[in-house]
């Protein structure tokens, strides 16, 4: 009587976490999927994309530890960084977020990196999309 119990209930919880696997952690509006820009295609060519609306697509390389206000993308050693930042508190990014591919949609700005370092880039979202 018990084992059938047991057998249903298990079965019950693995369907639900296989439910939940496919799941997307997403952030503000919804992410337009339907025009992604490489990351590398901004960075070769910044000034074409600044202040532009674009969708990047990456691996999550880091996460902000203490506002959870950006998350940083996969670039090539040569490249320079590429994050995705808001401000504190409008979106917190979660630490699980490192490894996993993000969708995100928003402007293209600079990201000064200080004296003598050349200037990075960032995304300022409006929609992002992390996948489980």
């Amino acid at each position: 009587m018990l084992k059938p119990l047991i057998c249903a209930l298990s079965l019950a919880f693995a369907s639900s976490a296989v439910v939940q696997a496919d799941t997307a952690v997403t952030f503000g509006d919804a992410v337009n999927k339907q025009q992604v820009t490489a990351v590398a295609s901004i960075l070769a060519k910044p000034a074409a994309y600044l202040e532009q609306q674009v969708t990047v697509v990456g691996e999550v390389t880091g996460v902000c530890s203490k506002q959870h206000c950006w998350m940083t993308l996969a670039t090539a050693e040569n490249e320079p960084r590429f994050r995705i930042k808001v401000r504190d508190g409008e979106m917190v990014f979660p630490l699980s977020a490192k490894g996993k591919t993000a969708y995100a949609t928003g402007v293209i700005k600079v990201w000064p990196q200080g004296e003598g370092q050349p200037d990075a880039y960032q995304l300022v979202p409006s929609a992002v999309e992390i996948a489980e």
